[in-house]
C-alpha cells in the first residue's frame, strides 16, 4: 500500500479494534484507533487521514453523531460506516449524517484493500 495512506478506526470494542488493526498491519497501512468521539476528533485535528472506519454502535456516542462532528472539521474526509447491522438499517442514516459508504464487520482483507484503493484514487 502507498505510504501516503493513513487510516483512523473509531471503535469502542477492543477485540474489533485488534482484529481490524491486524488487517491494516498485514496490508502495511498505518493507522490509529480512537475509542470514542472525543478521541477521534483529537486524532483528526492532529493527523492527516485518508479514510475513517467508524463504528455505528458505540455506547456513549453513536457513529452518526461522530460523523456529523467530523464533518464540522473536515467536509471531504471519507468516512465509512463500520457495523454488524444490515445495510438497509444503516446506509440511509449514515449517508444523511455525512458518511460515504458502509462496510460490514468482520472485514475481509480484500474488501478492505479495495475500499482503501477506491478512496485513495478519488482523493
Amino acid at each position: 500500500m502507498n505510504e501516503s495512506v493513513r487510516l483512523l478506526l473509531v471503535d469502542d470494542n477492543e477485540m474489533n479494534s485488534l482484529l481490524t488493526g491486524f488487517l491494516f498491519s498485514k496490508l502495511g497501512i498505518p493507522f490509529d484507533v480512537a475509542n470514542n468521539k472525543a478521541q477521534a476528533l483529537d486524532y483528526i485535528n492532529q493527523n492527516n487521514y485518508s479514510l475513517i472506519l467508524l463504528d455505528i454502535q458505540m455506547p456513549n456516542d453513536d457513529g452518526y453523531s461522530v460523523a456529523r462532528a467530523i464533518r464540522n472539521i473536515n467536509a471531504k474526509l471519507p468516512i465509512i460506516a463500520f457495523t454488524t447491522l444490515p445495510e438497509d438499517q444503516v446506509l440511509p442514516r449514515a449517508i444523511d449524517s455525512g458518511m460515504n459508504e458502509y462496510m460490514l464487520k468482520p472485514l475481509a482483507m480484500q474488501e478492505l484493500r479495495s475500499m482503501v484503493e477506491r478512496f485513495k484514487m478519488s482523493a
